[in-house]
């Protein structure tokens, strides 16, 4: 009887143990207009590059550290958080561009909608990875 308790005692903790190192990690990080990361909810951003293309788009590259993500994370989505004028809180939009690995995300941001060239489409974002 004792035998058959340790068994089911086992069983579950080895069912238990595995659930929780198969429960999704979140990422979560602020990077404003330059580039910089203002807040990020754990050591996962390395560094960000910026590509601005006046009047066209904003690239941002979004490098992780070597221990944030072993293969290309789930899923990820960027958000406009730019509230800085007028035009990037009507025309800002950022998105993906192109699919995550395990290194890096590519963000872009531009104006779409705007009457006339764009200028400069750099803008905030808040961005999210999930592992």
């Amino acid at each position: 009887m004792n035998t058959i308790r340790a068994l089911l005692l086992g069983v579950c903790a080895v069912t238990i143990s595995s659930q929780v190192l198969a429960a999704p990690k979140l990422y979560t990080a602020t990077v404003d207009r330059d580039g910089k990361v203002i807040h990020q909810d754990a050591d996962w951003i390395k560094d960000v590059n910026v590509i601005n293309q006046k009047n066209y788009f904003a690239t941002y590259e979004v490098s992780f550290t070597d221990r944030s993500f072993k293969t290309a994370p789930a899923f990820c989505s960027a958000s406009s958080i730019d509230t800085s004028d007028f035009d990037r809180l009507l025309y800002g939009h950022v998105k993906l561009s192109g699919a995550a690995t395990a290194q890096k995300v590519n963000v872009i941001a531009l104006m779409p909608g705007k009457s006339g060239p764009s200028g400069d489409s750099a803008q905030g974002f808040q961005l999210m990875c999930i592992r």
